[in-house]
């Protein structure tokens, strides 16, 4: 289907290119690609958002998406993103806060759309609105928020938001699967790493949690995240029985110290993270947290 779905794009462009002047056929008008992905993917095919069972966990695997034709923003994206890059257009991810959204650019142009609404055209006025519906009235677009998804970051954004509604009904090993599956995609990734050893913790299989947090200490880069999760390290190797290596205890805030451990998604500063590492000493409680889709 997606490479039919392809095809419909790249002839309904043509066919649009035939009934204009254009110096340059490789680079089409980019109203005319937002037309032509409006009209075939949410026209054609039927692909739209999920208003009406948004949290359902099918809405963030793939498959069920292609079903189903409902979804998320970022899974949605995903059929865009391939459609587009079939047909040679220029597409990009969007991280932009709470609400996943897609950049087309061609001859020089930009547009952003909105994949989970019809692939409907933004403006700031729209992205300013949408951004106070997530963030509360005083928030104010900033560059940061069109930041560029990599491919990488698009697949573990929705890894996540499956992880995040396994967590929600209390499906701890199934959270865990589903940050193994991300581990694939991102093995360096440090608050990976450190979620599974916390789900792991929970879950009381102490030895994969020994080994999830060894490996969060060996990429982590803050000298105080790695003292505390070293001794969480230490307490997991001495129940077991385990030699304990003895490691430099750095003095820590007693409030911080005793915080639970984020498990839903927080913002990092690495745009290839959707949430980044909250170490703690207490592995054993999720913090709650909005996830973005």
């Amino acid at each position: 289907m997606l490479d039919a779905l392809s095809n419909d794009v790249r002839n309904k462009i043509a066919a649009h290119l035939a009934d204009i002047e254009i110096i340059d056929p490789r680079h089409p008008p980019v109203d005319i690609i937002v037309q032509v992905l409006q009209d075939v993917i949410p026209g054609t095919y039927g692909f739209q958002g999920d208003a009406d069972n948004y949290d359902d966990m099918a809405n963030a695997d793939l498959m069920s998406v292609i079903d189903r034709k409902r979804g998320l923003p970022v899974a949605l994206a995903l059929i865009y993103v391939h459609a587009a890059r079939r047909c040679q257009i220029e597409i990009t991810g969007i991280d932009f806060p709470g609400h996943f959204l897609l950049r087309l650019q061609s001859g020089g142009a930009r547009q952003i759309i909105d994949p989970f609404h019809g692939g409907i055209t933004l403006e700031s006025a729209e992205l300013r609105e949408l951004l106070k519906a997530f963030h509360g009235l005083d928030a104010e677009l900033q560059p940061s928020h069109y930041r560029e998804a990599s491919d990488i970051a698009i697949l573990l954004r929705l890894q996540n938001n499956i992880k995040v509604r396994a967590l929600r009904q209390g499906e701890l090993a199934l959270a865990a699967r589903i940050i193994d599956n991300s581990l694939l995609i991102a093995p360096d990734h440090d608050g990976l790493w450190h979620q599974l050893g916390a789900l792991y913790a929970r879950l009381n299989e102490d030895e994969k949690a020994l080994h999830a947090f060894t490996q969060f200490v060996k990429l982590c880069k803050d000298p105080m995240h790695q003292a505390r999760i070293s001794a969480v390290i230490d307490e997991l190797r001495e129940r077991l029985g385990h030699p304990v290596l003895i490691t430099a205890k750095e003095p820590v805030d007693p409030q911080i110290n005793n915080a639970p451990v984020q498990l839903y998604p927080i913002r990092s500063k690495n745009p290839d993270l959707d949430h980044a590492p909250n170490p703690v000493r207490d592995v054993t409680k999720p913090g709650p947290s909005k996830d973005p889709a």
